[in-house]
């Protein structure tokens, strides 16, 4: 897949964004790049910002500060506990309308819980990025082990939520390897050692994930976000199950 990604990067900006009526979608991305040519980074974020504020029909003569518009870059370096990540994602404030209205999205007010609990993810218009989810099951029946390698592309936009498949990580592959589907870009090759590989443990295996809103608080949905990653003794068994999962997949392919 990564021959495939090289050969997409002029072709594919973005997967689509899919309603998963809050649920894990794991279809296809448009390509299958381990780093999908969307790279959602803090460069994006000013021009991301403007463009939902048209989207959600701001009043004419507003800008972004007047409706407090703000940004944030979540990265941790740690996979998300996938049942725990999908139970937070199914409490996601979805709008009634079609339209959004950005002074009622951000009235916490409304989408208040029956305990007076509001949602930390009130008045996040859009959010898109790379999660890194722990499998279930290593083995046997219904294993996900897929997920250790597989980098999913969270995508987010008013009331569609998505994450669907963006191919595998690079660092599935040795960097010699790499390395030939960048002959003709180099520099983007070290770009992706540079920023992307951000452990020598899990390579560019990460959580990186941008949101933009109105009102929206960065500690609070750090927090909730945090909760769903693996704890430290969940990280020592991952850590086991993909050592074994690594040398069972090495003998099987020696044994061909």
């Amino acid at each position: 897949c990564c021959e495939a990604a090289a050969k997409a990067e002029t072709e594919c900006k973005e997967t689509s964004c899919t309603d998963t009526k809050k649920d894990e979608e794991t279809s296809s991305s448009c390509c299958d790049d381990p780093v999908c040519p969307d790279s959602s980074t803090a460069s994006d974020i000013p021009a991301a910002a403007a463009a939902v504020v048209d989207a959600a029909a701001a009043p004419v003569g507003i800008n972004t500060d007047q409706l407090g518009i703000t940004n944030f870059v979540y990265k941790r370096t740690r996979p998300f506990h996938t049942q725990r990540l999908l139970g937070l994602l199914n409490l996601w404030p979805i709008p009634i309308k079609e339209n959004l209205d950005i002074k009622e999205f951000s009235n916490q007010d409304k989408f208040k819980e029956e305990d007076g609990s509001v949602s930390p993810f009130v008045g996040v218009l859009r959010s898109k990025g790379f999660v890194w989810m722990a499998p279930n099951k290593w083995y046997g029946a219904n294993e996900d082990s897929y997920r250790h390698d597989t980098a999913m592309y969270w995508s987010h936009a008013g009331k569609h939520l998505g994450i669907t498949s963006a191919g595998k990580w690079w660092g599935t592959i040795e960097k010699d390897e790499m390395k030939l589907y960048f002959q003709d870009n180099e520099r983007e090759y070290e770009r992706i050692l540079s920023d992307d590989f951000v452990t020598e443990e899990w390579s560019d295996r990460r959580q990186e994930l941008v949101f933009i809103g109105t009102s929206i608080s960065q500690e609070r949905i750090e927090s909730e976000l945090d909760k769903c990653l693996l704890t430290d003794t969940e990280l020592d068994y991952y850590r086991q199950d993909a050592l074994r999962n690594y040398q069972l997949t090495l003998a099987a392919e020696n044994a061909e």
